[in-house]
């Protein structure tokens, strides 16, 4: 059987480039497949040309390569089209920090939830749906997989307005089978030298993870008739200590055990993404008249994101160029989330992963159509939620706010609606004053314009 062919779009991704050319070189049921390299920056797409032809001359694998600034030129009959595109990822994350923070909206990431959330999705859904309708023309077999920020509304956007595409999307944080291992080490059902889990204990665990993307839970923990959660709560605490030490400085990962411990203290449940989850709450943003513990969190810092990026192109350019061996990127650069799926997809490996799709009655109480990030089994007929029980009370009303908040933001950018936006921005759960609300969509549409459809700028005013 041959290699799939896999259309990536954005290939200079700083997440997303290198793993694949890995993969496609390094699997056995990849041999012999296609890869189509897309990124509108030529100069860009001739470094990842070369990188990709480098390695796989040397490995031998049979790989075809070919590529184009024009995704129309090579998309045609692909197997899977990967979405991982990001226009100025870093000035525009920074730029939404500051814009928000000014009208007293704190965000660590920018990219999911919130005012810088809401405006990345306005700037990205438009280029997911103009990919997906050349797919439907070009590629109608094609699994659409998105890898870009915010996850669940560019997947909520392709559910409900690219009906005819299959598509799902993915974050790289619950990454199996790493995912279930560590959880295992961390409450002592293997010890930290294990590298597998064996089949009697994958066959006495019960792990229950899921929630929104970047807001998912550990609701359930169970090892035979054993209840884990006590362990795990005995674990926070211990990491909650040990921070005391050194909390970070960078604001992602900054005091996240202080928050996560909040958490399981308040819902029952662990953050599996505490670096994303303490921005999805208005615990943590300053508000109110007793100061915040530990602190308020700590504003994303573009520059330092901007300087890693930067960092990690120029090793890229110096895989392109020979000044780092082809040994050196394949003993260095590791697979990832999306091609383990795609090499699992294409090779009937039936190994399950966490997918955002449609919930299809996985969590009994929320709706079929929820688009939520939980453990699948995955085949070429795409992804099958395993069944997870109901959502706890509680988090079961903090994951409808983020759905809601999400699905207007989708429609929003689907419809050029102002009044959906400014619907979708007081609905988000650290949107908490209609007047701040108002103002930030001005300072946003002033200096993003040129990011954004024109359609935003036609007409009436736009969110009064």
């Amino acid at each position: 059987m041959r290699g799939p062919k896999i259309t990536v779009i954005g290939a200079g991704s700083y997440f997303f480039g290198k793993p694949v050319i890995h993969k496609m070189a390094t699997s056995p049921i990849m041999a012999g497949g296609t890869l189509a390299l897309v990124d509108t920056n030529p100069d860009v797409l001739a470094t990842m040309m070369k990188l990709a032809q480098r390695v796989f001359d040397e490995t031998r694998c049979g790989v075809k390569l070919i590529g184009a600034t024009d995704r129309r030129k090579v998309m045609a009959d692909s197997d899977f089209i990967v979405l991982t595109f990001s226009e100025r990822n870093a000035h525009f994350r920074g730029l939404d920090t500051k814009i928000a923070a000014r009208h007293g909206i704190r965000m660590c990431s920018s990219d999911t939830i919130g005012p810088g959330g809401i405006f990345r999705a306005l700037r990205e859904i438009p280029h997911a749906l103009a990919i997906a309708r050349d797919a439907e023309k070009l590629a109608p077999q094609a699994w659409i997989i998105n890898f870009v920020n915010p996850a669940a509304v560019m997947g909520i956007a392709l559910m409900r307005s690219a009906p005819g595409v299959r598509s799902f999307a993915l974050c790289d944080g619950n990454h199996e089978p790493r995912n279930t291992l560590n959880w295992c080490k961390r409450v002592g059902i293997v010890p930290e030298s294990a590298d597998v889990l064996s089949p009697d204990v994958q066959a006495r665990l019960e792990l229950r993870i899921g929630g929104v993307n970047h807001c998912t839970w550990i609701v359930r923990f169970r090892y035979g008739k054993k209840d884990m959660m006590p362990s795990l709560y005995r674990w926070a605490v211990a990491q909650a200590e040990a921070e005391k030490k050194n909390p970070g400085e960078k604001a992602k990962p900054r005091y996240n055990a202080h928050y996560a411990l909040q958490f399981f203290n308040l819902y029952g449940a662990y953050p599996t993404a505490p670096s994303h989850t303490k921005e999805y709450v208005p615990f943590f943003q300053g508000y109110g008249v007793r100061q915040n513990y530990p602190e308020p969190i700590k504003l994303f810092e573009a520059d330092v994101r901007a300087r890693e990026m930067a960092a990690a192109w120029k090793i890229t350019e110096n895989y392109a160029k020979g000044k780092l061996t082809v040994k050196e990127f394949l003993g260095k650069t590791g697979n990832d989330h999306a091609t383990d799926i795609i090499e699992s997809m294409w090779g009937g490996l039936n190994k399950p992963f966490y997918i955002n799709s449609a919930n299809r009655g996985a969590v009994t109480n929320l709706a079929p159509d929820a688009f939520l990030e939980l453990r699948c089994d995955l085949d070429m007929h795409g992804p099958r939620p395993q069944p997870f029980g109901e959502m706890p009370r509680g988090l079961l009303a903090l994951t409808q706010e983020v759905l809601d908040t999400h699905e207007l933001t989708a429609l929003a950018a689907v419809t050029g609606d102002a009044l959906v936006l400014r619907r979708a921005m007081l609905t988000d759960p650290i949107c908490n004053n209609i007047g701040d609300a108002d103002a930030c969509l001005d300072d946003f549409f002033k200096a993003e314009r040129d990011a954004l459809p024109a359609y935003w700028f036609k007409g009436a005013a736009r969110h009064r």
